[in-house]
């Protein structure tokens, strides 16, 4: 039985003492041992709570998950911006009500809104958030926010209830055998995804903790409030497009938040004392050059085709596939999910055979191998059965040498057979080349910029004079203005632009340095990227 909580039963009709049947006794032994393991006292409410992950194990879960979010999702290479973030994060740590932990924060390079924070203290909000605020009370909330979950355990609060519905399914079980109950086989609370997310009260917290942060460091706790707003308006612009992991899918209830976080913030008093950027126009003038989607330093997708300027390289993927660019790999799925071809970036070298042997050592492969040219640029061929997390599977992989790299190009097979697509996989890596001089000069990226209004203009017509490459809501949306209104004459706008991009070997010495293709020794067909890894 839990603590504190008292059963009444009906006595039974007969007189005698009612027993509980043994599964009964079971359950509650098993559950009262998990829950006198775990008990703490939460830092921010200060009551006593079940908690069954230690500091310890939140410490290297944090940092196992930072090593995977810097390998897997890259962070901004931008030392002034990171330096801003984490100047505005620090003051807002040092007022945490929970200090045993370090506070570390960084700017991820994903381009959906997005911000997570790790158990022991690694805090993350993405560039594509960034583009979205306005001022530096919104980025303070924000970070407010993630400081929130570290601070009240909320990931661990999670883990706890994993681990206690993992010990109430497996006892449940027991009894409804032992009852001659029928199990229906959806695996009970463990069944619900949701049971893996931030709940609406830990959210709803988090706000609460940030907005608290946020007074105590001298910051307007209504930036919570036009944050969500934004994010909600930016989620239903979305919606209609091709889904990927934004803020709301481990931040739930936006519009509902945001009237609270508004609420919240018209009751309480605080002194607006802290300020790193001078004004709004100064906190925009910090978000000037962040890249609007993938930035060209991680290679541009058009048409089937992927050019690396950085790198001096063009592919082409088989027409009609889906290409995903990642940091681990760019790789394309045949309109079937029947294959999948993969490019890889396996190290530095000119040998393709040793590559490849380097490569294949200790695993086993039954295949046929040899030495070819591609263009002018040595290569390596095997064609084979070849081990992968998801067992053996037939591949046709090719191993290029160029500018002191080895690249790995590979055909796996999904299902069905190989030799429906082994023109497919042959003609793969044969497309590989370097670039053209005017192939070269001809890569652009998006970048924000930020202008200002003149007099009469309107979004649609501001955009049209700077060239403006978001259409009029996604405009309004980033710059928290309705479409239509008129803009006051000297208004600073934030708009997206589209720039030559200037490769890192021809860069001014001091600017930020690219992001090439993550080094690889997987041979998984489809590289294992994760993002959010541990939610809100």
């Amino acid at each position: 039985m839990i603590a504190g909580m008292k059963l009444r039963q009906k006595p039974p009709q007969d007189g005698r003492a009612r027993k509980l049947a043994p599964w009964r006794l079971l359950c509650v032994g098993a559950l009262g041992s998990v829950i006198g393991l775990g008990c703490s006292t939460n830092p921010v409410s200060g009551k006593n709570q079940v908690i069954l992950m230690s500091e310890d194990d939140e410490k290297k879960i944090d940092e196992e998950a930072a090593r995977q979010v810097e390998s897997q999702l890259g962070l901004v290479e931008d030392p002034e911006l990171t330096a801003y973030v984490d100047q505005i994060g620090q003051a807002l740590a040092r007022k945490s009500p929970r200090q045993d932990v370090r506070y570390r924060f960084h700017v991820v390079a994903m381009e959906e809104p997005n911000a997570f924070a790790l158990p022991g203290g690694n805090i993350y909000v993405s560039r594509g958030l960034l583009a979205l605020l306005n001022n530096e009370a919104e980025l303070a909330n924000v970070l407010g926010h993630e400081i929130g979950h570290v601070a009240a355990r909320h990931a661990a609060q999670r883990d706890t209830m994993v681990k206690l519905m993992t010990v109430l399914n497996t006892v449940g079980m027991i009894g409804a055998a032992a009852g001659g109950v029928q199990s229906n086989g959806n695996g009970g609370p463990l069944g619900n995804p949701g049971l893996f997310a931030f709940s609406r009260s830990q959210e709803s917290e988090a706000d609460e903790i940030g907005q608290n942060l946020a007074v105590a460091a001298g910051i307007d706790p209504a930036g919570m409030a036009g944050l969500l707003r934004s994010l909600d308006a930016s989620e239903r612009l979305n919606a209609g497009f091709s889904h990927k992991t934004g803020y709301f899918d481990t931040h739930p209830a936006a519009r509902e938040r945001a009237a609270e976080a508004a609420t919240s913030a018209q009751a309480r008093r605080f002194d607006g004392h802290f300020r790193i950027a001078e004004s709004d126009a100064d906190f925009l003038d910090r978000m000037a050059d962040i890249s609007i989607g993938l930035p060209a330093a991680d290679g541009v997708i058009e048409d089937g085709r992927l050019t690396h300027a950085d790198l001096d390289f063009t592919l082409r993927f088989p027409q009609g596939w889906e290409v995903e660019n990642t940091r681990a790999a760019a790789y394309a799925i045949s309109p079937g999910r029947e294959a999948v071809v993969v490019l890889e970036l396996q190290g530095e070298g000119d040998d393709p055979e040793a590559a490849a042997h380097d490569w294949l050592r200790g695993k086993p492969m039954d295949a046929e191998s040899g030495s070819l040219k591609i263009g002018d640029l040595e290569a390596f061929r095997m064609r084979g059965a070849v081990p992968t997390p998801a067992g053996r599977t037939y591949a046709d992989v090719t191993w290029i040498s160029h500018g002191g790299h080895i690249y790995r190009l590979s055909g796996f097979m999904l299902t069905g057979e190989f030799e429906r697509f082994a023109g497919v996989f042959r003609s793969f890596p044969r497309s590989f080349r370097p670039l053209t001089d005017d192939e070269r000069a001809a890569v652009s990226e998006l970048r924000l910029r930020v202008v200002e209004a003149h007099e009469g203009e309107t979004l649609a017509s501001l955009g049209e004079r700077t060239g403006n490459q978001w259409n009029e809501v996604e405009t309004a949306i980033h710059n928290s203005i309705r479409p239509g209104d008129p803009l006051a004459e000297g208004r600073r706008v934030k708009i997206a632009v589209r720039v030559p991009y200037q490769p890192h070997r021809e860069r001014p010495e001091g600017e930020p340095e690219s992001r090439p293709v993550v080094e690889s020794t997987s041979a998984s067909p489809v590289p294992p990227i994760t993002t959010n890894p541990m939610g809100g």
